[in-house]
């Protein structure tokens, strides 16, 4: 697996979108994709929490309106992704 996946891969809703969305909507399997491809990818995802005004319920979670749980689980996803971003040279 590249490592570029493997670090990818610590944001749960990011694996989720790379091979459920983007792997079976544009026919790409997530080993052949171009960090471009992925670090786009991951920037939308986040924007989903952080953003509120796309609708998604990604943001309520972010912010605490879904419950405590919840919340948890969209930090940590925040969390991996802003790293994964940050690191952003592989």
């Amino acid at each position: 697996m590249k490592r570029i996946l493997k670090d990818a891969y610590k944001s749960d809703e990011l694996y989720q979108h790379l091979n459920d969305v983007i792997a079976v909507d544009d026919g790409i399997a997530p080993e052949d994709m171009s960090l471009d491809l992925i670090l786009k990818e991951a920037r939308y995802v986040l924007n989903k929490y952080i953003d509120g005004s796309e609708g998604f319920s990604h943001h309520e979670d972010y912010v605490g309106d879904a419950g405590p749980e919840a919340q948890k689980e969209a930090q940590k996803n925040v969390k991996a992704l802003k790293f994964f971003l940050k690191k952003g040279e592989f």
